[in-house]
């Protein structure tokens, strides 16, 4: 019986220019690594089998079987560009699955290790689990949750400078998502943002991820257009649109920094705050994650919509498709200021 196919791309990338040539290679059980020597390759290939331990015992409460096949894993050494992208390609039968994948990260090997690889590597946990494409936003915020606290910190920051100057997306058109908005960095932090939240909401841990999943699953039903049944069973929200509030309000919420990148954020925010006057639309705000206490200024009603400065400008994660019916939905309308932050 001939067998449907499309291919999945999860991709997080900035630029291939000046990457290292990686000719050396080294095996593990699952992974099948070339990197630009071989200690690093055996490096890698140590850290993908522990971060595939490790994200599988997070998210599912048990390891993953061996893979039928390796997973090629190629790893490009370029200091000052980040990113990588891992390609999975799915059954169309019932039951799905993933028949194929192969990743590519580049990068310093600093950050490498302790984002990029963990991030990609979640991935794979949850193509594996779904045996199928998960929506974008949850794709991508459950993989920034793999990443270090500097990283979620900047995702968490700049969730809340998208919501103040309407660049966020409505929950209602963010869930269904296929794929990605033109505003792709927004779909990042919120993502993570939201599935943070969620995850939060569900008891945090192991029990707040599984209640995740679960959640996902529920929401995929319908050609993934069950939101407002999943956000009911699971979340006990009326809607979409209730859960959307929920999750804004938690944002305005005060709280304490925790660790070197709190630290060194609510050392700068202190600063930047004692030097010029607070408005009185100007809304204390924070992430359910404890990660920082960004005090964004101006609010909404005076924030001016444009790009993100000084943030990761990182390319989209494309999906080639050979299944026309995985279309993206049309962009959606910018959140409204009565559902955005300092309102």
């Amino acid at each position: 019986m001939h067998l449907n196919r499309y291919v999945f791309i999860c991709a997080l990338f900035v630029s291939t220019l000046g990457w290292s040539p990686a000719d050396e290679r080294a095996q593990t059980e699952n992974f099948e690594v070339l990197a630009p020597t071989k200690k690093l390759a055996e490096q890698f290939g140590t850290y993908a089998e522990m971060y595939r331990k490790e994200k599988a015992l997070d998210w599912l409460g048990a390891e993953m079987p061996r893979w039928k096949q390796r997973c090629p894993l190629v790893v490009e050494i370029t200091p000052g560009r980040t990113g990588g992208a891992t390609t999975f390609m799915f059954k169309r039968s019932t039951g799905g699955g993933v028949t194929n994948q192969d990743m590519k990260i580049f990068g310093d090997v600093k950050q490498l290790l302790e984002s990029v690889l963990p991030h990609e590597i979640t991935h794979t946990v949850l193509a594996h689990h779904f045996g199928r494409p998960v929506p974008r936003w949850a794709d991508e915020g459950g993989s920034v949750l793999s990443e270090n606290d500097v990283e979620r910190l900047d995702h968490d920051k700049k969730c809340r400078e998208f919501l103040n100057a309407n660049r966020g997306i409505p929950l209602k058109h963010l869930f269904p998502m296929k794929d990605y908005p033109k505003d792709t960095i927004v779909l990042y932090a919120q993502g993570f943002s939201v599935s943070n939240y969620l995850i939060d909401l569900g008891g945090g841990g192991l029990a707040g991820k599984q209640k995740f999943l679960d959640f996902l699953s529920s929401g995929m039903m319908r050609d993934g257009r069950n939101w407002e049944v999943a956000v009911q069973q699971h979340y006990a929200a009326a809607n979409v649109d209730e859960l959307q509030d929920n999750w804004i309000d938690s944002l305005k919420s005060a709280s304490v920094a925790r660790g070197k990148a709190g630290e060194r954020f609510r050392s700068e925010n202190t600063l930047a705050s004692s030097e010029r006057p607070r408005s009185r639309n100007t809304t204390d705000i924070r992430s359910s994650a404890n990660l920082g206490v960004p005090q964004l200024e101006p609010p909404v009603l005076s924030a001016v919509r444009g790009s993100s400065p000084n943030y990761d400008e990182r390319t989209p994660r494309q999906a080639n498709t050979v299944n026309r019916d995985l279309n993206p939905l049309p962009l959606p309308k910018l959140l409204a200021p009565e559902v955005s932050l300092g309102r």
